[in-house]
C-alpha cells in the first residue's frame, strides 16, 4: 500500500501513542516477532492462544504493525509497565485482593472511597477538598476524572 505524506505522518502520530518509537516507524525492519496482548480465541470460543505468545516471522513494515496493535499484537512482550489496554486489563484480573490507591498527582486530600481492582467496574473516588465524587467505569477512568477536577482547585 502507497502512502502519502499525510497519511504517513498520521500513521506516525498514531504509532507514537501506541508506544512505538519513531526510531522503530523509520528504520523498520523487513520481519518482526509480534507478541500477544490479549488472547485469541477459535470460532468455538475456546483460547487458542494465551497472552505472550509470540507471532514470529510476520511483516515489520509500520502499516502492518499498526493495524496488528489494533488487535494486541505489538513488538514488545507484555508486562506490567506495558500501558496498552489490554494489559491494563490483563494487570487487573491477576490481583487477587482488593487495592486502594490514591493518584499521586491529586491533591493530598483526595481518598479513595471504594475498593476497586480497576477491571471494568465502576469507582468511586471523593475529593475531601469539596464535595466531588469522581465516577469512572474503572479506578483508572475515575482516577483521570479527579485529576481534571483537581486542577479546578
Amino acid at each position: 500500500m502507497v502512502t502519502g505524506i499525510t497519511e504517513r505522518n498520521q500513521m506516525k502520530a498514531e504509532l507514537v501513542n501506541l508506544g512505538y518509537s519513531l526510531k522503530y516507524i523509520d528504520d523498520w525492519q523487513p520481519k518482526t516477532t509480534l507478541y500477544r496482548h490479549r488472547p485469541a480465541y477459535n470460532a468455538e470460543g475456546v483460547m487458542s492462544d494465551a497472552i505472550g505468545t509470540a507471532v514470529l516471522n510476520v511483516p515489520g513494515n509500520p502499516d502492518y504493525v499498526f493495524r496488528k496493535s489494533k488487535i494486541g499484537l505489538f513488538p514488545w512482550m507484555p508486562s506490567e509497565k506495558c500501558e496498552c489496554q489490554w494489559c491494563g486489563v490483563a494487570g487487573s484480573e491477576q490481583i487477587e485482593e482488593p487495592v486502594t490507591s490514591v493518584v499521586a498527582s491529586v491533591p493530598e486530600s483526595a481518598s479513595t472511597v471504594g475498593i476497586q481492582d480497576g477491571r471494568s467496574r465502576p469507582a468511586q473516588i471523593q475529593c475531601t477538598v469539596c464535595d466531588y465524587v469522581s465516577e469512572g467505569a474503572s479506578l483508572s477512568g475515575a482516577q483521570s476524572k479527579l485529576r481534571s477536577h483537581a486542577k479546578s482547585h
